[in-house]
């Protein structure tokens, strides 16, 4: 169980592998983080990703120590290195330059121009559409309205496709909503599917940016065309922080 110190809650814990029993991680992690089991199996089955609650660094070493005694490869992750996603930056225009990946602004005009060598982490995946969330300063709250009975067999949330971009040299992360983005750079390519679209956009970047970790989802939906469901922004937001994490892990045993 969390502990009442004083200490700053300043760390989060990363699972970087899937378990082979979610329901003995789901029960690890109501007991460790105090969370509702609902809550805790949809961090469960969200693993691999970096767990939503932040800890003390005392309590993140304690659960890690007891994920860890399930198999999984675990690792406390002090906020410092996902402070970028606090300040996450939504944007509707980009397009694919020979220098880089513009960012265009609501009228059409160049705002900044990010260097192909600066994109680190490219991720995507389908998440319920801005009818159900709302964004607050780089977190995900996802609302629920409550229907009369008669509706609820008609009525089907609508989804979109995201791709998240994550930057260094300073690190920063942007986010493209599909659902709202401007896909007049791809010009004759474009076409009335904003999934379509994507995945054009998708592969124009990768082809100036191969060296850019590609979460698996978003390697699925390059190579096979296949999209990941995600329950909710936050979810998927979890899981690109963990690809910033390997990507910085690869980084580190290259050199």
């Amino acid at each position: 169980m969390l502990t009442t110190e004083t200490t700053e809650f300043s760390t989060r814990v990363a699972v970087f592998s899937k378990p082979d029993d979610v329901h003995e991680l789901a029960d690890i992690l109501a007991e460790e983080l105090d969370l509702h089991p609902t809550d805790a199996m949809h961090e469960a089955h969200s693993v691999p990703c970096v767990l939503t609650p932040r800890l003390t660094s005392a309590n993140a070493e304690r659960i890690t120590t007891a994920i860890e005694q399930m198999g999984l490869r675990t690792e406390p992750i002090p906020l410092d290195e996902l402070r970028a996603f606090d300040d996450l930056r939504t944007v509707h225009h980009v397009a694919c330059r020979l220098s880089g990946l513009e960012i265009l602004d609501l009228v059409g005009l160049p705002a900044e121009l990010i260097p192909w060598d600066d994109l680190e982490v490219l991720s995507v995946g389908e998440t319920p559409a801005e009818s159900s969330h709302h964004q607050q300063t780089g977190q995900f709250t996802v609302i629920s309205t409550a229907r009369h009975i008669q509706d609820i067999s008609t009525d089907v949330p609508t989804h979109t496709i995201e791709l998240w971009i994550v930057c260094r040299a300073p690190e920063r992360v942007y986010r493209l909503d599909a659902s709202k983005l401007n896909f007049e750079s791809l010009a004759e390519q474009k076409t009335n599917s904003m999934h379509i679209n994507l995945r054009l956009l998708l592969q124009g970047i990768v082809r100036h940016a191969p060296h850019a970790h590609l979460t698996p989802a978003a390697r699925e939906f390059l190579d096979h065309d296949k999209l990941t469901r995600f329950t909710s922004p936050e979810q998927l937001l979890n899981v690109t922080q963990l690809h910033l994490l390997m990507a910085h892990r690869l980084g580190v045993a290259s050199i």
